[in-house]
């Protein structure tokens, strides 16, 4: 059985037409078949070379040819972005622009006062939550908020192996040490087992 049909002609799609052009170099009779950009302006209009004349066309173009380095950098971030203005996602550009003038603009009267500046960087729950032995507690164990049980105990564990007294010898600093840990761990625990 034939494979194709008899009576229809394949017909070639437009981008498969080949035209034989002449190169554009003066003086050249061989057949331009590779096409290069006439210049980084309009790169939709092209040369049309031979093998031996695109060579020596692509040794010679420079896309950036006549920019500065600031022009260059310019086009190479534009470039990045496909040249396309953005900003942040479901925002207006005109309200992202006043937003950064007012921030710009704004008196930063909130850190005038030392007073005014502790309390806008304090910790709330160090300040309503837990009391001053609590807090320090806290210090003592190296812990940060926010806390858990499972925090408290390990920390615990792995202080208690540094400074307990058989592990020392009879040294009175880690001995105390070893007393305000343990101290510290009982507050914690009260605090955080009901």
């Amino acid at each position: 059985m034939n494979k194709y049909k008899i009576g229809i002609e394949k017909k070639n799609l437009s981008w498969e037409k080949k035209v034989n052009r002449k190169c554009d170099v003066e003086k050249c009779n061989e057949i331009g078949s590779y096409k290069a950009p006439k210049s980084r302006i309009d790169l939709n209009q092209y040369y049309f070379f031979c093998l031996k004349h695109i060579k020596e066309y692509n040794k010679s173009w420079d896309f950036y040819k006549g920019l500065s380095v600031d022009q260059i950098e310019l086009s190479m971030r534009n470039d990045t972005i496909w040249d396309r203005p953005t900003w942040p996602i479901g925002s207006n550009p005109t309200n992202l622009f006043s937003q950064i003038n007012s921030f710009i603009n704004e008196q930063y009267s909130v850190f005038d006062d030392e007073e005014k500046f502790d309390k806008f960087f304090q910790n709330k729950n160090l300040d309503k939550n837990l009391t001053k032995s609590e807090s320090k507690a806290i210090e003592i164990l190296g812990l940060s908020l926010p806390l858990n049980l499972d925090k408290i105990k390990k920390k615990y564990k792995k202080l208690v192996k540094i400074f307990h007294p058989d592990v020392n010898g009879n040294n009175k600093l880690a001995e105390n040490k070893f007393k305000e840990i343990s101290e510290s761990y009982r507050i914690l625990l009260k605090k955080f087992v009901k």
